[in-house]
């Protein structure tokens, strides 16, 4: 009787312990990629031929050596953006400009079609009122970007992004005026670090 009443107690025991460590199975992580902003980027360096270098992995301004390699993605100077391939750098880059896009649901870049620098005034990325990513209001002297103006950006290193000017004045007014200051870049985009061309 004993020994029965032993073992019934062990294998109680052993049963509740068994249960309290059951290994939980954390939630599946989120496979959707962050949307990241950079705020105020200067893009007046004094002369529009001097360009602000940024690198959308890192969300970072390159300086130095590392603006002549492939280590920066898009370089801005006044209205003009220049992406890391052609004459404008030693990059494999490029860009897509898509128009009436829906930057939220853009879920893929294209695998094909990218634009590249061929010279300082033809940019993969067109300069000009409604050609590339702004409208010039020339009554205000007003720039703002085009509604549903998309870059999918093919990087300096070969990977993707999407990106969406928000705006071009310190802060990022809704709306801007003649006392705001300009040629600062406020931009959301989408990178994709894994050489894939999934943009969500």
């Amino acid at each position: 009787m004993r020994i029965t009443l032993f073992l019934f107690m062990s294998t109680l025991v052993l049963t509740n312990a068994c249960n309290k460590s059951s290994v939980v199975e954390p939630p599946p992580a989120s496979t959707s990629l962050p949307i990241r902003t950079a705020r105020d980027l200067p893009a007046d360096t004094g002369s529009a031929s001097k360009f602000t270098y940024f690198s959308l992995r890192d969300s970072a301004i390159v300086v130095g050596v590392d603006t002549t390699t492939n280590k920066w993605d898009l370089a801005f100077a006044s209205t003009s953006i220049r992406t890391n391939s052609g004459t404008s750098g030693a990059g494999t880059g490029g860009a897509v400009v898509l128009s009436q896009a829906d930057f939220d649901t853009l879920s893929m870049a294209t695998a094909s079609a990218y634009s590249i620098d061929t010279s300082a005034t033809k940019l993969a990325i067109r300069t000009g009122s409604d050609n590339g990513w702004y409208h010039y209001d020339f009554a205000t002297n007003i720039i703002t970007p085009v509604a549903g103006r998309v870059l999918v950006i093919r990087t300096g290193d070969g990977k993707y992004a999407k990106v969406q000017i928000v705006s071009y004045y310190k802060g990022a007014p809704a709306a801007p005026t003649a006392t705001d200051k300009s040629r600062y870049y406020t931009f959301k985009y989408v990178y994709q670090p894994d050489g894939s061309a999934k943009l969500r």
